[in-house]
Formats: C-alpha cells, structure tokens, sequence
C-alpha cells in the first residue's frame, strides 16, 4: 500500500499480518480521493474501522486538518501507529482511539466533515452504524460519509435521514457517498 497524492506521496504502508483483514484496496482509494477532490482540505476526519490508517493517512497527505482513528484491534492499532511514525505525521494532526465503531458513533460529540467508513464485508451491523452517524452529532449536512461495503450489501435508501449522492461498484465493493438531509428535507 502507498500514498497516492499529498505530502506523503510515494511513502509505503505497512500491512496488517491478519490476513482476515481486507484493506483498501489503490484502485478504491484513488476512486473515492478522485470523488472527493480537495474536500479533505483543512477538514476534521474520522476514519473508522481504520486498520493500518490506509484512508486517513491519505487524507492527512491531502491535507486534512485533522484525523482521528478508530479501531477495535490491538494488532491493527499497533500497525496504525508504525504507519503514522514511519511517514513522520505529526503528533498533533491525528488522534489513535481504541474503539469499536458503534460504541464510538454514540459517544462522539464532535462535528466531522469526513467521516471513512470501511468495515469487514461481512459486518452485520453495517446499516445500523449509518442510522446511527447520520443522526449523531458527527454529521451535520455538510459532513460527507464515505462507505465501502460489499455490492450485495447496500445502502437503505427509503425513508432515510440521508441521500445516497454517488455510489460506484469496483469489483466486490460499493463505494457510496451519503450526506445527512437538511431539516427541512425531512
């Protein structure tokens, strides 16, 4: 894994030696930056589910304000905090929390512009973790929430508190871009 563009163009990621741990893939991650443009600029980020900090990290390169990590496993924070040592990110750009990401999602009390979303394929939870950030605190209407999930598992669109903007299939993956309704939308 590398980083596509920014700052840290070029540099190398280590991987997770969890093999039961799907990363994002180059090909994913330039699609879902190529979307997004400069939106990262100067913007608070939260990459949940963030492993070895693939997309956070990017976005860092890209010159986010701000990025706060979440992940449940040890072994993927301690891959996360090589990564981010090894790059030469500032301490001060990025906060590590150890966290599953519901439990993190209802506490969080904290405005986001970004929030990347990559969970196992297989996570059962997936629909409810969107309800839950489209109604937190997180995501105001200007907050765009980045998911990569598997194509056979898809976004409810019908009477949600948010739209699905663009969705785009590469191979097993949807990426879909959702933005939380304004409250006269509702």
């Amino acid at each position: 894994m590398r980083i596509i563009a920014g700052i840290y163009k070029g540099r190398k990621l280590k991987g997770s030696a969890d093999l039961s741990i799907r990363p994002t893939t180059g090909r994913v991650k330039e699609l879902i930056f190529n979307v997004l443009q400069k939106f990262p600029e100067n913007k608070v980020v939260v990459d949940l589910f963030s492993g070895s900090g693939n997309l956070g990290i990017e976005a860092l390169s890209r010159g986010a304000q701000r990025v706060i990590f979440v992940d449940a496993s040890d072994r993927s924070l301690l891959v996360l905090k090589e990564n981010l040592s090894s790059i030469g990110v500032p301490e001060d750009k990025y906060t590590i929390v150890k966290s599953d990401a519901i439990s993190f999602a209802k506490k969080a009390s904290f405005r986001a512009d970004l929030l990347l979303l990559d969970p196992p394929f297989k996570y059962p939870e997936l629909q409810t973790l969107i309800d839950l950030l489209t109604s937190s605190e997180m995501m105001t209407s200007k907050t765009v929430l980045v998911v990569e999930h598997e194509n056979i598992n898809p976004v409810q669109k019908e009477g949600a508190e948010y739209e699905v903007l663009i969705q785009k299939k590469m191979g097993r993956s949807l990426i879909s871009f959702i933005v939380k309704k304004e409250e006269d939308e509702q």
